[in-house]
């Protein structure tokens, strides 16, 4: 059985754009804003699926995968 991975989110290098929060088909990524800086957050990784699609929509490679464990 394949190892379940879950994505990363590089806080201090995520723009905000939000593009991750559309492409989520969960809907389990918000975009949080810290001292007038917003970034996205994973609010439910436990109901992540790893499908890879908030990866591919990042346009500057801020999100990134590791292996998930419960």
């Amino acid at each position: 059985m394949p190892e379940s991975v879950i994505p990363t989110i590089t806080t201090q290098r995520c723009s905000g754009c939000g593009r991750c929060v559309a492409a989520c088909p969960e809907q389990i990524i918000t975009l949080q804003t810290v001292l007038y800086r917003k970034h996205a957050v994973i609010t439910e990784p436990e109901r992540c699926t790893g499908c890879g699609a908030c990866i591919t929509a990042c346009p500057i490679e801020a999100i990134s995968s590791r292996p998930f464990s419960p």
